[in-house]
Formats: C-alpha cells, structure tokens, sequence
C-alpha cells in the first residue's frame, strides 16, 4: 500500500484579510464621534450608522477590497454589483467583548481596525452546529491539531488597518480587551444589485 494521496478542500469558507494604513484624521473622525451603549451592554456603538459616509477616502478603501475579494478571489461576474449598506464604529473598553453573532440582512460583512491597543483582542470565527465539514456533531472528535478544517473556532491576529470581509452569516465574537485602553473597529455590511439566474429562475434586486 502506498502512503502517497491528495486531499481536495471542498466549499470552504473564505475570510478575506487586508491591510489598510491608518490616517490620523480617521482616528480624529472616530474618537470625537457620539456613541451609545449597545442594547446587549457589552460595548459603545457610534450613533451614526452610516459612518463611512463621513470618511469618503476610507469608504472608497473598503469598497476597493470588497471588489478584489468578490471578482480577483471569488470570481463573481460584473452583472452583480455590491454595494455598502451601513457601517458604524464600536468601542471595547477594558475587560469588554462582544458576544457570538452574525449580521442579518446583508450578504457581506467586516470589520476595519483603525485603533487596537496591544492585547486589545481579536476577532474569533465559530463553526455552527449545522456546518459539518467533516463529521457530524453527534460524534465530537478530540484532534491533534485545531486548524482551518478542524477547528470550532478560529482566531485571527489583528493590527492597526487590518481590514476583514466575510460572509455575513457567519458567527464571530470579540475577545476580550486585556488593555488599559480603549479599542475602535468599524463594522459594515455589504448587499448587492443585478440581475441573477436565467429564465423561469431570474431575479432582479435593483
């Protein structure tokens, strides 16, 4: 018998992770905004939902990723168009972190870090219950190794201008903030236009 194989990773899921550098007013933008506190307690969010409408050049940025992620790596044809729904900024001061959730009503989904102290926390990706790449959940295997394929949650390290694009349904949560400071991510949703499918299946979203 040989021990020489191949293995095929099929219908995983791709995070798109990107970098773009920080500018002071960006910083200025998001620290002198007006929050709130979310109902869940956990964190401030700005009142303005719309936030990037406020820093066009860093709106501009984030679409520019988008568009590498869905036509260079996914591959989607010109007839869909996405486009930015809304965006805010959320504060994590010491000791706070955001539960496991995911956005409703949007296709895509980020996250861009223009402030993130040292030990401020990063963002970890869940498994859900009814993905099962590998096995069923009735059977829980202990493996050597967590990675990609095997594990149930997956934590990416973060820095200033780290940018993060990923399907909005997929479960995310903050870690905790283990820093005397406070940390700024702004978070926004992408939806889409077009036309999609043929004949009796075609559907138009304007």
């Amino acid at each position: 018998m040989t021990n020489e194989f191949k293995v095929h990773n099929l219908w995983p899921i791709p995070i798109y992770h990107g970098e773009i550098p920080v500018k002071q007013e960006w910083k200025d933008v998001v620290i002198n905004m007006e929050y709130e506190r979310t109902h869940v307690n956990n964190s401030d969010i700005s009142k303005d939902r719309y936030l990037l409408n406020t820093i066009p050049d860093l709106k501009q940025d984030i679409e520019n990723h988008c568009e590498l992620f869905v036509r260079k790596y996914l591959t989607v044809k010109d007839s869909a168009q996405f486009y930015l729904q809304n965006s805010w900024c959320n504060i994590h001061g010491p000791e706070e972190s955001s539960q496991i959730h995911y956005h409703a009503s949007s296709l895509l989904s980020g996250v861009y870090y223009p402030i993130l102290p040292k030990n401020s926390g990063n963002i970890a990706f869940h498994k859900g219950s009814i993905y099962n790449n590998i096995f069923h959940q009735s059977i829980r295997f202990d493996y050597e190794e967590n990675n990609n394929i095997t594990a149930e949650t997956y934590v990416l390290n973060l820095k200033e201008g780290t940018i993060i694009i990923f399907p909005s349904h997929l479960d995310h949560s903050v870690e905790r903030n283990n820093s005397n400071e406070k940390r700024y991510s702004i978070a926004f949703n992408f939806y889409v236009r077009g036309k999609f499918g043929k004949e009796e299946y075609q559907l138009e979203i304007k």
